[in-house]
């Protein structure tokens, strides 16, 4: 049995549907169970949903109970509300893996991020807290260190709106980042729950190449035909918001001055060929923006 946290988030729902579709007798823990509003297609896919909630330890045994593997996905990333970094990502995570190790659970896929990323932060604390609690512990292991995902950090969301030809540069741009695709992030969870190692495994993962946000839009101008406007943030002016209390504005910060900084991975082609896995590339990314155009 496979039990999954984070099952109705961006990345933790592909999975969960994943693994049943591998013919995996699946579970999802799901904060309020069948009655939460992204559960329907994972009961209409024969997946168990357990009402348990990351916050509340005590909900935790019933989830755990006769689980051989743990796919945990959990974040309270981007809205980090009630204090959702400690509580969630930090405390909760946590306690699942302490009560997952009673439980008798023989493999703990984690979902951290890059090992580049080392601007404090609440997230920074809870990432590697709960990396270090895995490694020090019984079970096997996998860690999974993606690096920026393409399809958040050149969105609309983070300023980089294709359709509007807008880019939002961090910094000055030039430093290469491996971006990496929320699929082939899946693929390999997917394919690590089924290739168990004996010892602790540590997975920096990026895309199959590095490239710098100013390389970016070059990408996206050749594959859209049009100039990009774009607006310049100072690394000075994250420097000063990450010097804020707030610990969700602190870690947006932090995130957005490593991402400024630049994150490179060497060894994405032959981790991803380890697993059968075939990266997705920026220009990859970008020529689904031709295509929506074009329709």
């Amino acid at each position: 049995m496979d039990l999954v946290v984070g099952a109705t988030g961006l990345v933790g729902q592909q999975i969960t549907l994943g693994l049943r579709h591998q013919g995996r007798a699946v579970r999802a823990l799901v904060r309020g169970g069948a009655r939460h509003e992204k559960a329907a297609p994972l009961l209409s896919a024969g997946i168990e949903i357990v009402d348990a909630d990351l916050t509340k330890p005590e909900t935790l045994p019933s989830a755990c109970a006769g689980v051989e593997t743990v796919l945990c996905t959990a974040t309270s990333m981007p809205h980090g509300k009630d204090d959702g970094l400690r509580c969630v990502d930090h405390d909760g995570v946590l306690a699942l893996i302490d009560c997952a190790e009673r439980a008798g659970a023989r493999h703990f896929i984690y979902t951290s991020y890059s090992g580049n990323i080392r601007v404090d932060s609440a997230l920074e604390t809870a990432k590697r807290d709960c990396e270090e609690r895995l490694l020090s512990g019984k079970m096997r292991v996998t860690i999974l260190r993606p690096s920026y995902f393409m399809e958040v950090w050149l969105s609309a969301m983070l300023g980089f709106d294709p359709a509007s030809g807008r880019a939002r540069i961090y910094g000055p741009g030039d430093a290469k980042i491996s971006y990496i695709s929320l699929q082939d992030v899946v693929s390999l969870v997917l394919s690590a729950a089924v290739r168990p190692q004996d010892s602790a495994v540590i997975l920096e993962m990026g895309g199959p190449e590095p490239l710098s946000l100013l390389e970016v839009v070059g990408v996206f101008e050749k594959a859209l035909g049009k100039k990009f406007e774009l607006e310049k943030v100072p690394l000075a002016a994250l420097e000063e918001q990450h010097r804020a209390t707030d610990p969700l504005q602190k870690t947006f910060a932090a995130l957005m001055i490593s991402y400024a900084n630049g994150d490179t991975i060497s060894d994405s082609l032959e981790t991803a060929h380890r697993y059968g896995v075939r990266l997705h590339s920026v220009s990859d990314y970008a020529a689904t923006f031709r295509k929506a155009a074009d329709a």
